[in-house]
């Protein structure tokens, strides 16, 4: 009976339309409020305290400003001057002002729209948590480095394909720019490129940002609803008539991020040397042609279609043979170069370096108990942890296979976290696999690599050895490094080693172990241990070298 007199009094309540509005504003954000045309706050509900740090009737007559971090002043100013009534904006990331006493960082979602009729005052809706995945500002203006950008593509790309929709990648050419900003003075210069950032952070995906990847030439990642006819009149507003908008549109994402992401470097690429039209026009080929080897690639690797040579590394001193470097080939060519960058530009790899280890450690079972094999691994696989787990596995049931194993780790620029390399190398030397690290006086791989990586040994760079009889310079600085070295209990290897001349001086300079044209070219077959190297080979024309990874240099074949 009582619940039914309690029915009747809530039926016969009339709604309270404010209300309910409120309701439904609090299920969408933690602080509702609006804001005049001149940005100062004149109505605010909701966590106040939480967010601002003070209460939601002390923020009356506040500058809407004052909530955020210093770098959102511009996006602020440009919400405020360039939204009509009817259109709304967000939800973006913002950074929020910090709390008193506090370092911590804060950032939080808002969400802003213009009601019609309604004195031009905005309508804001403010959450916290929506921390951004790379920081909004890395330049001056505002404007994201590419480097950055690249990174906050990724991140919205990733986000689109898991929500099932797409992103778009806006390429904004915006001609006689340079020329309308050398006609203003500096202030007005830096104010007009400001409101420009503003105006493309606006229009980018969550408000991440824009990048000036070219001069004049800009690109920002825009959510599927962004429209391009407001963002060619806000760009107008800011630069009047002596600039000319150029726009394209590309839409990135779908089922497969990484692939998503490498088309549109290719298209940022484009983009710089030929323009926003041109980066277009190949945009669409360039996604069904990445899909494609993406597919060719991964069957090659799982049908196990390459093979691998293995070339002789001997002992400087009587050429005998210490062990061999497993190289890939693929279809029957005799460089690995175009594969292998295929695999890095596809994030593939791991896979392949995976295949190639698996590969090895058959060969190995089969093979004289004598025999040992380096296998590259590229630094991106060995920072994986699931990759490393896999290669541990490899050799969990035939532990003695392990010694036998040597890992040669590849694009040593890519060990961006030296710590945590060396922890990984430290557990595959424990277990009793050999590292070697590879391209040594090359990029990053520099003496601070030996202070922080305790490996079994080093393999100079090729560019290096091969002048060694004409630069005593670089073998100055081999001599060294390589008594360093002994002193370190680490042995030495010199690759490309193609003439006598360069043997001997290698030899001299105390390095322990050669490979090179001179001992040998890539074969099928594994030369006995004892066996001493083979008879010279002449040295092939000069051309270019096969790399073995990106930006390293690998040995004649």
């Amino acid at each position: 009976m009582r619940a039914a007199v309690v029915e009747m009094d809530q039926a016969a309540r009339p709604p309270n339309q404010k209300l309910q509005f409120l309701g439904l504003a609090f299920c969408a954000a933690d602080l509702v409020f609006e804001v005049d045309r001149w940005g100062l706050i004149t109505l605010a509900l909701g966590a106040a305290e939480q967010l601002a740090g003070t209460s939601a009737a002390e923020m009356h007559g506040q500058h809407w400003a004052d909530l955020m971090g210093s770098d959102e002043t511009d996006l602020l100013a440009a919400m405020l001057e360039n939204l009509r009534p009817g259109e709304r904006q967000g939800p973006m990331r913002v950074a929020l002002a910090p709390r008193a006493g506090s370092k911590l960082d804060r950032h939080a979602s808002l969400s802003v729209f213009r009601l019609p009729q309604n004195g031009g005052s905005l309508s804001c809706a403010l959450s916290l948590g929506a921390a951004a995945p790379t920081a909004v500002v890395t330049r001056l203006g505002g404007l994201l480095d590419r480097e950055a950008f690249e990174a906050a593509t990724a991140a919205a790309i990733a986000e689109a394909a898991a929500s099932g929709s797409s992103a778009r990648l806006a390429l904004v050419q915006l001609g006689g720019l340079t020329n309308a900003m050398s006609a203003l003075d500096v202030p007005q210069a830096e104010e007009a490129r400001r409101k420009i950032a503003a105006a493309l952070r606006l229009e980018s995906h969550s408000g991440l940002g824009a990048s000036e990847i070219a001069s004049e030439r800009f690109a920002l990642v825009r959510s599927s609803s962004a429209s391009e006819e407001r963002l060619t009149r806000r760009i107008l507003q800011i630069c009047g008539g002596g600039v000319t908008p150029i726009t394209a549109e590309l839409v990135v994402g779908g089922d497969a991020p990484e692939q998503g992401l490498r088309a549109v470097r290719y298209a940022l690429d484009r983009y710089i040397a030929e323009g926003a039209d041109k980066a277009a026009d190949g945009f669409e080929s360039m996604l069904t042609r990445t899909a494609e080897e993406s597919a060719k690639f991964r069957a090659a690797l799982t049908s196990g279609s390459f093979h691998l040579v293995y070339q002789p590394v001997v002992a400087l001193g009587d050429r005998g043979v210490h062990h061999h470097e497993a190289l890939t080939r693929f279809e029957g060519t005799d460089s690995p170069a175009a594969a292998i960058q295929l695999a890095e530009e596809l994030g593939m790899i791991m896979e392949l370096d995976f295949a190639v280890a698996k590969t090895v450690v058959g060969v190995l079972t089969d093979a004289d108990p004598r025999v040992k094999i380096a296998a590259n691994v590229s630094a991106v696989s060995l920072m994986n942890p699931q990759f490393v787990g896999s290669l541990v596995a490899l050799t969990a049931t035939a532990p003695k296979l392990r010694p036998r194993l040597l890992f040669e780790i590849t694009e040593t620029h890519k060990l961006t976290d030296l710590g945590g390399a060396g922890r990984v190398v430290a557990s595959l030397r424990e277990l009793g696999h050999p590292v070697c690290l590879d391209d040594f006086g090359a990029g990053a791989a520099t003496l601070e690599y030996l202070s922080r990586l305790e490996v079994d040994f080093i393999k100079f760079d090729g560019r290096y050895i091969k002048s060694l009889d004409r630069q005593p310079r670089d073998s100055a600085v081999i001599k060294h490094v390589v008594a360093l070295c002994r002193e370190l209990g680490i042995g030495t290897i010199a690759e490309m080693i193609e003439t006598e001349e360069v043997a001997a001086v290698a030899r001299r300079l105390g390095v322990a172990l050669g490979q090179g044209w001179l001992y040998g070219k890539p074969t099928l077959t594994i030369r006995n241990p004892v066996q001493a190297a083979a008879a010279p080979v002449a040295a092939p024309a000069p051309g270019p070298l096969a790399a073995r990874r990106r930006g390293a240099t690998e040995t004649w074949g």
